[in-house]
This record gives structure tokens, sequence and C-alpha cells, in this order.
């Protein structure tokens, strides 16, 4: 798990810079193509209720992942203030990962697409 999401950060990474990579990791986040492989897919999506009740070695280095992460949103927000970017780092990557989640979950494959699409436009009208 460490090493799937130290590989998500570092994809992070190769986005492009400031806003419009944040866009771009949200469309390729929130796209069929990764809800409909979540053997590839982001570990939080798929194993946060399991990560839960894991020992604590287990819950450390998901943590530390998770923090990386969010970091890397937060340093794309780029508001005059440090913690309202972190604050709106969170809100953002929690909304992604139940996106997906729901977005999984269901068996209607147009509602599961619609739940993707309105993901994608929540996302980008939180980001203001």
């Amino acid at each position: 798990m460490a090493e799937e999401l130290h590989t998500q950060v570092a994809r992070y990474g190769t986005l492009r810079p400031g806003r419009p990579g944040l866009e771009d990791l949200i469309r390729e986040y929130l796209s069929p193509e990764h809800r409909d492989n979540p053997g590839v897919g982001c570990p939080s999506a798929a194993l946060l209720d399991e990560i839960g009740r894991c020992e604590d070695g287990t819950r450390q280095a998901y943590s530390d992942g998770a923090r990386a992460i969010l970091e890397e949103i937060s340093a794309r927000l780029t508001p005059e203030d440090p913690r309202s970017a972190q604050a709106k780092a969170i809100g953002l990557f929690t909304m992604l990962v139940g996106t997906l989640q729901l977005s999984r979950a269901l068996s209607d494959q147009k509602h599961a697409d619609e739940v993707l699409e309105l993901g994608i436009e929540n996302a980008l009208a939180f980001m203001g």
C-alpha cells in the first residue's frame, strides 16, 4: 500500500503546475477508466474501510501516503493562507475518494457515469 501511495504521489508530480494540474488530476481520478480498474487505482478508494481496521503500522503507512497526497493537492491550491489550503485539500480529496467509491458501487452504468460527471463539476466548483 505504501508503494502504491508513493506511486500515486509521484504521478501527481508529473501533472501540469498549479490549478490546471489539479483539474487534470480531478478529471483523471474521476474517470470511468479509473473507476473500472480498481486493482490498479487509488488504494484510498479501494481500501479505506479495511485500512481503518488494520494494525498501527499499516495505518501509519497509509497516513504517511495520504499526507503526501494532501500536500501535493494543497501546493496546487496556493491560497495566501496555508491552513486554508490544507483544509481545502482535505475537502477535495475526501470528495474525490467518496465519489469514486459511490460510482464503483452502483450497478447502473448510466447512473455511475453521472456520479463521476457530477463529481467533477462539484470538485471544480469546490476549488472555486
